[in-house]
């Protein structure tokens, strides 16, 4: 059998990374057929449900998947999903059936693979003790209009301090993390319709769209780096819904096989909801055998409005892998991963109980101790106290943890949030401690919030798991300590 060159080290990943991020950032603003002259566009590996490991790679449309050697054995990765068609005509949904002149490519092993390469390049694997995790969530360029709400709904995405998700790809890697976790939407680059706002995004090399280009550009271009450096969970953002990226999502990031999304169009009727957005069951991937992770989809609710039946059935089905963890002395922690938080200041305080509030009240699991969220774009950490609601949680409500602001358009800039301030940093609506404001019907004990563009750093050391916040650049913001025991997250606030 062919020898498999030996595991890079994090710096050579990262190397590696920044050579093919020069590569493929030439073809980011490309929006034909791209070529790639055989090799890869991009390539990634990601851990997923079955305990499966999936090692996936994006090729030109007239190129053949490559192949990868793997523990000695030479094995072929095999199309996920074709190229679309050339000319395919134009269809009036953007979001459906958009054009992808890439073929996806993927190789599916089991857990106890170790090592890995694709065209001789060392793939990132997973560890069999993961001691170092990278979280981040929200990375797209906002480019959204016409506009639902006042204000500038653009970002600068030719920008890097506007729109900083290549710098935290680039800081992230820098850290070389065990693992990657993303907490969802990674394309924000819906439409742009209106040639007076539009013709100046175009003028500066800005692509705009749901098709391979958009993605390329939103995502996978920064991205690479952070790609080469470990292995990926990714989970499914509501800017992946069937209505927006979700073609993107299904063809590249979804940990399940590729489905086709149907017809459905933002903002209308047949927009994307739980019971139509094929809503993945979730699934649990454990890290050794100290902790275990479940990923959720919760892409497709619309979390603002009272439960409906339907939407808690939804939730009581696909929730099993973690309503239903056995509740043994010697399990595991668990840590739920999702992309709407099930608490978090985006919510009316006065509203009833949603459908996922709903779902999960009276059914979690004793040994769940922290919620990893995205979707509001800032950093905020939840405590409750142990006895807060014992009626729907007996064993405690688990921290929350709020991960949103790696790239996207920050809260404290958009006008149609409810933390809108106008400017981003120190001071302002920042807290210290929580403002006394309702998280279904209770208040926090504790936690904080910040408005600046950030990711964190989780990391094991003998007394448990520590958290780094880290700017954009890589300068720390603040320092958390877990306490998994207490359901307990505790940052330091940054100073001014």
């Amino acid at each position: 059998m062919p020898a498999l060159p030996q595991p890079s080290s994090g710096k050579s990943l990262l190397r590696a990374g920044l050579l093919l991020l020069t590569v493929v950032s030439l073809l980011a603003g490309c929006a034909g057929r791209p070529v790639s002259g055989g090799a890869p566009i991009s390539r990634w590996t990601q851990l997923g449900a079955q305990d499966t490991i999936s090692l996936r790679a994006i090729v030109a449309a007239t190129d053949a998947c490559p192949t990868a050697i793997v523990d000695g054995r030479t094995l072929p990765l095999l199309p996920r999903t074709g190229a679309t068609p050339p000319n395919t005509p134009a269809r009036n949904n953007p979001a459906f059936e958009p054009d992808f002149a890439v073929v996806t490519c993927e190789l599916a092993l089991p857990r106890s693979a170790r090592q890995a390469s694709i065209d001789g390049q060392a793939m990132p694997m997973p560890r069999t003790d993961t001691r170092r995790i990278v979280v981040i969530g929200d990375t797209g360029c906002r480019v959204k209009v016409p506009a639902d709400s006042p204000g500038d709904p653009i970002q600068d995405c030719s920008s890097s301090a506007d729109w900083p998700w290549q710098r935290i790809a680039i800081a992230a890697a820098r850290t070389q993390p065990d693992l990657v976790i993303h907490l969802g939407d990674y394309h924000y680059r819906e439409y742009c319709d209106q040639p007076a706002l539009c013709s100046p995004l175009r003028d500066n090399g800005v692509v705009v769209g749901y098709d391979w280009a958009g993605w390329h550009a939103d995502f996978f271009a920064p991205a690479t780096p952070l790609l080469a450096a470990a292995a990926w969970i990714t989970v499914r953002g509501n800017h992946e819904g069937c209505d927006r990226g979700g073609e993107g999502w299904m063809r590249f990031l979804s940990p399940l096989p590729y489905q086709a999304c149907p017809d459905q169009r933002f903002k209308t009727d047949s927009r994307s909801v739980l019971a139509n957005n094929l809503t993945a069951d979730a699934y649990r991937i454990d890290l050794g055998d100290k902790l275990a992770l479940v990923v959720a989809d919760n892409a497709g609710h619309e979390d603002y409005r009272p439960a409906t039946p339907q939407e808690v059935e939804i939730f009581t089905r696909t929730l099993r892998a973690l309503t239903t963890l056995p509740a043994l002395p010697q399990a595991p922690p668990v840590w739920l991963l999702l992309h709407r938080p099930i608490w978090y200041d985006g919510l009316d305080a006065g509203s009833p109980p949603n459908a996922l509030q709903t779902a999960l009240a009276g059914k979690l699991p004793a040994n769940l101790q922290f919620v990893f969220a995205g979707h509001q774009h800032a950093f905020q950490t939840i405590n409750f106290a142990p006895a807060a609601d014992l009626a729907h949680y007996p064993a405690g409500r688990p921290a929350q943890v709020v991960i949103g602001a790696s790239g996207t358009q920050l809260e404290a800039l958009d006008p149609q949030s409810p933390v809108y301030e106008g400017k981003v940093g120190s001071g302002g609506m920042e807290r210290a401690q929580p403002d006394g404001r309702l998280y279904d019907g209770v208040t926090a004990s504790s936690g904080i919030f910040l408005n600046r563009y950030s990711f964190l750093l989780l990391e094991l050391d003998d007394s448990g798991w520590v958290g780094t916040l880290l700017d954009a650049d890589g300068k720390t913001i603040s320092h958390c300590r877990l306490n998994g025991e207490r359901k307990e997250i505790a940052c330091s606030f940054p100073g001014p």
